[in-house]
């Protein structure tokens, strides 16, 4: 399984940032294509979406910052739409942030940053931070798209389809390993303290008992 890994030097500590699984990421959508393996295309209520592979930065806290491209195919006759879904993660593969935008024929929605801090983010963690932000981005930008007068039905689903997508990209990112150390050329790595091992003493095998040997004499003939 390919993953994107990303290591950076720290006080002679290489500390490794949170691993987005982009194979089993597009497995979930239904398989990136067999041609360019660079998108992936899925039916949500009758219309068809195509989902890119995200692209993936490191940032300088140590975690990762994820975007990625969906569009909405409208058929031949008419402009495909497009969205952008912008996820931070933290060196522990929590979800920091995310936001969202469309652009249906020059009409341009996005959403308000949602960062997983105050209220959203006290006494949350883990996935279910992960799911109250994607739930408040997608119920404000479900909002401004209702105000923008959009009647049509794959663009109404489509903060929908962005909400599905941050989901499956969520499931794929996961905690980095523990960070290894570094020695440099020339230095000898640190000693680690392990515990004395206890040697068992075999035990002595018993002396076998003396039995004193009796010889006897045949009788004297008379």
């Amino acid at each position: 399984m390919k993953a994107f890994l990303i290591t950076f030097l720290a006080l002679g500590v290489v500390a490794a940032s949170p691993i987005v699984h982009i194979d089993t990421f597009g497995r979930s959508l239904g398989g990136w294509d067999k041609k360019d393996k660079k998108y992936a295309e899925f039916e949500r209520s009758g219309s068809t979406y195509r989902t890119w592979k995200p692209e993936v930065t490191p940032i300088v806290n140590g975690g990762v910052f994820v975007s990625l491209r969906i569009d909405h195919l409208r058929g031949a006759f008419a402009s495909d739409d497009h969205a952008s879904l912008s996820v931070t993660f933290d060196k522990d593969g929590h979800v920091e942030s995310a936001k969202s935008s469309l652009a249906l024929q020059g009409k341009r929605v996005t959403s308000d940053l949602i960062a997983g801090t105050g209220k959203l983010g006290a006494n949350v963690a883990g996935l279910d931070r992960a799911a109250k932000i994607g739930a408040e981005m997608v119920a404000n930008l479900t909002a401004k798209v209702l105000r923008e007068n959009i009647r049509e039905p794959g663009r109404v689903t489509f903060p929908a389809v962005l909400n599905h997508n941050y989901n499956l990209l969520c499931l794929a990112v996961k905690s980095p390993p523990k960070a290894e150390q570094v020695v440099e050329e020339g230095e000898e790595p640190a000693e680690v303290d392990k515990p004395e091992e206890t040697k068992e003493t075999p035990a002595e095998p018993d002396s076998p008992t003396a039995v004193p040997l009796i010889i006897e004499r045949p009788p004297v003939k008379k």
